[in-house]
């Protein structure tokens, strides 16, 4: 694809989510009776799948805790204490990212 063709393409695009947005938001935003559908279509959605986020969670506990650890060490910019005080979580998940 050349330049101009990429251009068209990202201008489509574009143009495209906005009519999307304004077409939910016009449409389906401010339908009372549609809100309310979907909020009882997420509520059962949650109600019959919450085994599965558990188990999901389960699954991946460790690499969840690791990354919050990760995270709150990277927020005081300290990776380095990150690498001491956790040399595990370092190694098994985070040595990829330097």
């Amino acid at each position: 694809m050349n330049d101009l063709q990429i251009e068209k393409v990202i201008a489509q695009y574009v143009k495209n989510r906005e009519y999307q947005r304004d077409y939910y938001r016009n449409r389906y935003n401010a339908d009372e009776e549609f809100r309310t559908k979907a909020k009882e279509n997420a509520k059962t959605y949650y109600i019959n799948n919450i085994d599965k986020r558990k188990e999901l969670y389960q699954t991946n506990k460790e690499y969840i805790q690791a990354k919050r650890r990760y995270r709150y060490w990277l927020k005081k910019d300290d990776l380095e204490g990150f690498k001491t005080k956790y040399p595990d979580d370092w190694d098994n998940f985070f040595n990829k990212i330097d």
